[in-house]
C-alpha cells in the first residue's frame, strides 16, 4: 500500500527536485557572495557552486571586521566557522550588522556543537562537504528570509554617464546599457565626466577608478559634494581587488563596485540594484 504524502508536499502542483533546483539557482543568479575564511580548495569548490548558479563569489580573510565597508556590496556571507573560533566572527554583538546575510558553514558536529552552546547568530547553517544542492538550498532560504530585495529595472530611457578611457569597456558597457533599454553617454575622463554628470544629470554614473586628469575618486568626491547631483548612483570600475581601495570608495559614497575584468551582466546586475534604491 503507498504512503500518503504528508499534507505539506500535496499542494507542490507537480514540482520536481530539479524544478527545487532550478529555483534555487535562479534565486543565485546575479548575487554576490563574500566567502570568508575558506581554505583555497573549498573557496574554489564553493565557486564553482555559485558561478554555476550565475552568482559571484570574492574571498576574504577571517581578518575582516563584520561591520566592514567592504561588505557593504555582499548578499551573502559564506563563513567558515570551523576556522572561526576566537574570531569576531562567531560573536552575536560583533554580527549585528550583517548577521541577516551570514550562512554558517562547516561540518555538522561543528555546526550542532556551536548552535547547542551560543545560538549561532546566522541566518542560515549550512553542512560541508556537501552536496551543491544543499548549499544552494541554504542560500535560497536565507535570500529569501532575509531583508535584501531584487533589483528594479531602471525606468525606459533612463541616462548612464560611463566614464572610461577604454574604447573596448566603452563599447561593452554602451551596449549592454543600451539592451536594458538605457542612455549611455561616454567620458574618457573624469573632468568630462563631471560636465557630462552636471549638465545631464543622469540616473547613474559608471567610473573607471583608474582615469587620466582626474581619477573615478576624485570625481565620485566632488559629485557627492555637488547637491544639484549628489543623488547620482555610481558604480565604480577597478582593476584593483585591495581592500583599502574598496573602502575608499565607499567612505567617499560609492553605491558599489565591480572589478575587472568584468562580466557585463555583472555591472548591469549592479547598476539595477543600485538604481532601484533611489
Amino acid at each position: 500500500m503507498k504512503k500518503a504524502s504528508p499534507p505539506e508536499l500535496q499542494n507542490l502542483n507537480g514540482v520536481t527536485a530539479s524544478d527545487a533546483l532550478v529555483y534555487a539557482r535562479q534565486a543565485l543568479s546575479g548575487k554576490r557572495i563574500a566567502l570568508i575564511g575558506f581554505p583555497e580548495a573549498a573557496a574554489a569548490e564553493l565557486t564553482r557552486i555559485v558561478t554555476e548558479a550565475e552568482g559571484f563569489t570574492r574571498s576574504l580573510s577571517l581578518e575582516i571586521h563584520p561591520s566592514a565597508e567592504v561588505l557593504k556590496p555582499f548578499e551573502l556571507i559564506l563563513t567558515n566557522v570551523e576556522l572561526a573560533a576566537g574570531s569576531v566572527w562567531l560573536n552575536r554583538e560583533e554580527l549585528s550588522a550583517v548577521s541577516e546575510r551570514c550562512v554558517a558553514v562547516g561540518q555538522t558536529p561543528v555546526l550542532l556543537m556551536l548552535a547547542t552552546q551560543s545560538r549561532l547568530p546566522y541566518r542560515e547553517c549550512s553542512v560541508w562537504p556537501a552536496a551543491g544542492g544543499d548549499l544552494l538550498l541554504r542560500c535560497m532560504l536565507a535570500l529569501q528570509s532575509g531583508v535584501n530585495r531584487g533589483p528594479r529595472s531602471a525606468p525606459p530611457g533612463s541616462t548612464v554617464v560611463l566614464a572610461d578611457d577604454d574604447p573596448s569597456v566603452t563599447s561593452l558597457v554602451r551596449l549592454a546599457l543600451q539592451r536594458n533599454g538605457m542612455t549611455c553617454e561616454v567620458a574618457s575622463n573624469g573632468g568630462d565626466a563631471l560636465k557630462l554628470i552636471e549638465k545631464l544629470k543622469p540616473v547613474a554614473a559608471v567610473l573607471d577608478v583608474g582615469m587620466p586628469n582626474i581619477d573615478g575618486f576624485e570625481v565620485l568626491s566632488r559629485l557627492r559634494n555637488n547637491s544639484e547631483i549628489a543623488q547620482t548612483r555610481v558604480i565604480l570600475l577597478t582593476g584593483c581587488e585591495q581592500e583599502s581601495d574598496i573602502l575608499r570608495g565607499f567612505s567617499l559614497g560609492a553605491d558599489d563596485y565591480v572589478i575587472k575584468p568584468f562580466n557585463p551582466m555583472e555591472l548591469m546586475m549592479r547598476l539595477k540594484r543600485a538604481i532601484g534604491r533611489i
